[in-house]
């Protein structure tokens, strides 16, 4: 099973086949908050870890995919020992990295070598000296004497998408999830999620829209959203008409169907689609 290590409510994914097998798999987009080790200034594009949404990880739980575990020691001081191994490590990288630069150095100043060598015979011969004797190996070992070593600072980093620790983890159930999926609102959204998934949908997140959910026909990155879903946890409770306008009116501005999804006397999930007249065909 895939571990997914929940950290304050939030279940999160750190090994990127791991990811890779919940997007191609499964459907489950979540939301990757990391830094891109390339692109570290810029929050356009992100990287591991991944967060799951609450309905998410408790939806990969039942279907026997994933595991949640909290890792007891995960924010636990290093020892001296494990920062002696740390310490070597990083040396260890920077002189594997000087001896890679210095071998593609190397060989590109070999393929050079007979320009460089009839250059200094031509600024001998400007000089005067035309009895000079100049031996090829000699000034290739001369010119590779004068590569500067990487410092620190030069050096490439390694993030690594596991952590390096031996972790003492914890099996737990989604009781542990936030916002709750166990409560009656989260378990009508739960549900609600459920029945979508199993349509066949690819769901993220419709904060950003003001709704629960945005449904798409294929993976995020390839389609727009098509449908904003909004759940409606008491279908008795009465709204204000404003509420509604704006929300269908809103999805007309972005170009989706606005839906209300609930849970009807029977624990069965419906939907209603709102269509203003200008949108309808």
């Amino acid at each position: 099973m895939i571990p997914l290590y929940v950290k304050n409510g939030v279940a999160y994914v750190w090994n990127a086949e791991d990811w890779l097998t919940l997007r191609t798999k499964t459907r489950m987009s979540g939301a990757l908050i990391g830094t891109v080790p390339s692109f570290p200034r810029q929050n356009d594009f992100q990287g591991l870890p991944l967060a799951l949404t609450s309905v998410e990880s408790a939806l990969l739980v039942e279907i026997g995919i994933c595991e949640l575990h909290i890792a007891k020691n995960l924010n636990d001081s290093p020892g001296e020992e494990e920062k002696r191994n740390i310490e070597i490590s990083e040396q260890k990288i920077l002189e594997e990295q000087n001896e890679a630069f210095r071998k593609k150095k190397t060989e590109q100043l070999s393929q050079k070598i007979d320009i460089i060598l009839a250059g200094k015979k031509q600024k001998l011969l400007q000089k005067g000296l035309s009895d000079v004797h100049l031996d090829k190996e000699t000034l290739l070992q001369e010119e590779i004497n004068k590569f500067p070593s990487l410092t620190v600072s030069q050096a490439l980093v390694h993030l690594p998408t596991e952590h390096s620790r031996e972790l003492v983890t914890e099996t737990v159930s989604i009781d542990c999830l936030q916002p709750s999926v166990m409560d009656r609102e989260g378990s009508i959204r739960y549900n609600i999620f459920k029945d979508l998934w199993l349509k066949g949908h690819y769901i993220t997140s419709g904060s950003k829209f003001g709704c629960d959910y945005l449904l798409y026909p294929g993976d995020p990155v390839r389609f727009h959203a098509t449908y904003m879903v909004r759940c409606v946890y008491d279908t008795l409770a009465p709204f204000r008409p404003t509420n509604l306008v704006a929300f269908g009116r809103l999805s007309v501005a972005v170009n989706k169907l606005a839906i209300l999804a609930f849970c009807n006397s029977f624990g069965k999930i419906e939907y209603q689609t709102l269509q203003w007249h200008d949108n309808i065909n």
